[in-house]
């Protein structure tokens, strides 16, 4: 309930009412003594209450340590002797007296251990007829006091609860209703008691493991402590160093791979620098060097990440455009040009054979080694670096082009030069037919 009748309030202002009152009678003054020392009595019960719930009800007959201190306080155990083992026949006339030695000598530890197993099975017993009763003393007290106290929104300062609990008639009337009123609180008192003592044991339980808590608990702040100024210990003197040597470690690997980037990017500039000279030098084949390792490094992951090498591979591509361009119009000039050059050489020599006499044989026109020599050292670093680049075939068919139209042009020349000598001998050779054919007619 929300509010109790305080001591002051119910007890104690029986002292007030009869000083106060001039009416006040012998028998008024004896039942006034009454009311004092029942209160006197209630309020002694009360506080001897209180001090009960406070202490362990069954520290005395808590069983582990009184029985382990009991125990170990009793006399030791001698051990029994044992007669030896007879490997004898044994008789067959045995009966109760042949044990009673080893029996007398097992009775008082046997005793002990029976005292023990009754004692705890009486305290279990005990245990779960409390549990049982639990409760039991509140509904007890619902049925001795009134509703009307324990309801949720009990409050005397209200005027119809005050008028309903305390009907001042008479005096006496009064009277009997303080000293009732002081009943319900005793028996409020002692059946709330009744049901502390019945959980007492969950209680103090419940207390001496809050308790062992307690002492772990600081032993393991004290564990703690410990540890922390252990690995505040460690850390200065191992970890400490380790974690320098590592992070040193790490910035020396850091400090070597941006020094070979530094020195790629070095390389790939230089690379650039020298390929835009060779390729003005027309030096294919130092070029082409050049790009294929350009080439290289763009196709795996080295340059990867640098931003200062982003059109690299648009130079390298035009760098290639460039070096077919000198490659074709090399292949061109040195096998259209130089090839002419020879084929003059060998159409004098030929004329020079032609003038000489030969006695009716006919030798064939070669060059010397040299010049074949002068004339393959020329053309085949160009066809290697065609081959590289995978343009020979796009070149040949642009010699065959030439080449046709070449032949094409000294045919239309020739002609063009021998048809106004060609065009009379057909004349010519008719007359000279008939003339013939007139000859023969008259000599036959």
């Amino acid at each position: 309930m929300d509010a109790r009748p305080s001591l002051p309030s119910g007890r104690f202002n029986v002292e007030a009412a009869t000083t106060s009152s001039t009416t006040t009678t012998p028998s008024l003054s004896r039942e006034t003594s009454l009311a004092r020392t029942s209160s006197s009595s209630s309020r002694s019960l009360f506080e001897h209450n209180l001090s009960s719930i406070l202490n362990n009800p069954h520290a005395s007959r808590s069983g582990d340590a009184s029985w382990l201190g009991w125990w170990s306080s009793s006399t030791s155990v001698t051990l029994p002797e044992f007669a030896p083992i007879n490997t004898s026949k044994p008789e067959l006339d045995v009966n109760r007296a042949s044990f009673q030695p080893y029996l007398a000598s097992i009775s008082d530890s046997y005793t002990r251990f029976e005292d023990i197993r009754n004692h705890s099975t009486k305290e279990n017993v005990e245990r779960v007829e409390n549990i049982g009763g639990q409760g039991e003393a509140l509904v007890a007290c619902l049925r001795e006091v009134p509703a009307l106290y324990f309801k949720e929104d009990f409050q005397l300062e209200d005027g119809a609860t005050f008028k309903a609990a305390c009907p001042f008639a008479t005096m006496a009337e009064n009277l009997a209703l303080q000293e009732r009123l002081s009943q319900y609180l005793d028996v409020v008192e002692m059946h709330l008691v009744k049901e502390i003592s019945l959980r007492s044991n969950s209680f103090f339980e419940a207390q001496q493991e809050l308790g062992d808590l307690n002492v772990k608990i600081v032993e393991g702040c004290k564990r703690i402590r410990e540890l922390k100024e252990t690995i505040r210990l460690l850390d200065t003197d191992i970890v400490g160093s380790a974690a320098q040597i590592q992070e040193l470690s790490s910035m020396r690997n850091n400090l070597l791979a941006l020094q070979q980037k530094l020195r790629l990017i070095l390389y790939v500039n230089q690379a650039l620098s020298a390929l835009k000279l060779l390729i003005s030098s027309a030096d294919c084949a130092g070029a082409l060097d050049v790009a294929d390792d350009l080439q290289h490094l763009l196709d795996g992951d080295e340059l990867t990440g640098l931003h200062c090498f982003r059109h690299l591979r648009d130079h390298v591509v035009a760098s290639m455009d460039s070096i077919n361009c000198i490659l074709s119009a090399e292949f061109m000039r040195a096998s259209v040009n130089d090839a002419g050059n020879l084929d003059a050489l060998i159409v004098s020599r030929a004329k020079e054979r032609a003038a000489a006499p030969s006695n009716g044989r006919l030798d064939d026109v070669t060059l010397n080694e040299e010049e074949t020599s002068n004339f393959r050292d020329c053309l085949l670093p160009i066809i290697i670096g065609l081959l590289r680049t995978a343009k020979l075939p796009s070149v040949l068919r642009m010699y065959r082009d030439t080449l046709t139209a070449d032949m094409k042009a000294a045919i239309k020349t020739t002609v063009a030069e021998l048809l106004p000598v060609l065009i009379p001998r057909p004349l010519e050779s008719d007359f000279s037919t008939g003339e013939r054919t007139g000859d023969a007619d008259g000599g036959g």
